[in-house]
């Protein structure tokens, strides 16, 4: 088993895990059975989709998608959120044009990235 495999099921166990305690909250918190489960398989679902994304880059070679799910984590909205939109981010052949810096390099005169804040010269 190599180090994309391996990171994958370690990935799907921490998924698992996080959306779990999510769930286990919510329930103390007072929040019906139905809602926390449609909850609970939005996160685990949402997770694999990303584990499934970032495994495909790491075969190839890029090590971005399990950077980006380490940072954002697993089993709430939030970390749903930034981990879905790095991927994503992180999937387009134009990676390095979606920084805010960008507008900083030679070659363009006007740059846009994905919070469609366009700079100008």
């Amino acid at each position: 088993m190599g180090f994309a495999e391996t990171m994958r099921i370690m990935s799907g166990i921490n998924c698992g895990l996080a959306s779990g305690v999510s769930y286990i909250e919510q329930r103390n918190n007072g929040v019906n059975r139905g809602y926390a489960l449609t909850n609970l398989f939005g996160n685990v679902a949402n997770g694999l989709a990303r584990n499934e994304a970032a495994y495909e880059m790491q075969k190839w070679g890029n090590p971005m998608g399990n950077i980006i799910n380490s940072f954002a984590g697993y089993g709430n909205p939030v970390s749903n959120t930034i981990g879905t939109l790095g991927i994503m981010s992180a999937l387009t052949p134009w990676m390095f044009f979606n920084m805010p810096g960008c507008y900083m390099m030679p070659w363009g005169s006007s740059i846009s990235y994905s919070h469609h804040v366009s700079y100008s010269f």
